[in-house]
C-alpha cells in the first residue's frame, strides 16, 4: 500500500479569512439616507408654505362648533346632553297645559291631570281623531 502524502495546504493549516464589517461604509450610507430625508424634508416644507401663501389662510367652516355636523355627532360622548334636554323637554310637555289646535278648540293638560280624571271615568266629549260621538254626550 502506497503511503498517503499530506497536500502542501492542510500541512501549513488553511484559514479562513476573517470577518470584517464595513463600518465606515455602513455610517456613510445612514448618513447619507439622513442627509436625503433632510432636505426632502426642507424641500416639501417649502413648497407647503409656497402653496399656502398662494392661496391665503384656509377658512373655517361654518358647521365648527355646532353639536351635530351631518349625522356625526361633534362633541365628546361624556359632554354630550342633547338626549337629556329633549327628554326634559317631554316631560315638561307633559306636565304643563297649552293649544294643541286653538282653531279646534283642542288643549292638552298635564298628564297627572289627566290620569286623575282618566281614573275617575271622566271622559273628553271629543275623541282623540276629533270627531263628536253620535252617543250625545256633551
Amino acid at each position: 500500500m502506497s503511503a498517503v502524502h499530506p497536500s502542501p495546504s492542510s500541512a501549513h493549516g488553511v484559514r479562513s479569512e476573517e470577518d470584517q464589517v464595513p463600518v465606515v461604509r455602513i455610517l456613510l450610507v445612514g448618513l447619507g439616507a439622513l442627509l436625503v430625508f433632510f432636505l426632502g424634508s426642507v424641500a416639501a416644507v417649502g413648497y407647503l408654505r409656497a402653496r399656502q401663501q398662494e392661496r391665503g389662510p384656509i377658512a373655517i367652516p361654518e358647521e365648527v362648533g355646532e353639536s351635530k355636523i351631518g349625522l356625526v355627532e361633534q362633541q365628546i360622548f361624556d359632554l354630550a346632553v342633547r338626549g337629556e334636554r329633549a327628554q326634559e323637554k317631554k316631560r315638561e310637555r307633559l306636565g304643563s297645559t297649552g293649544w294643541v289646535d286653538k282653531k279646534a278648540g283642542v288643549a292638552h293638560i298635564p298628564i297627572a291631570e289627566a290620569m286623575r280624571l282618566v281614573a275617575r271615568g271622566v271622559r273628553s266629549a271629543i275623541p282623540a281623531g276629533g270627531e263628536s260621538t253620535s252617543g250625545g254626550q256633551p
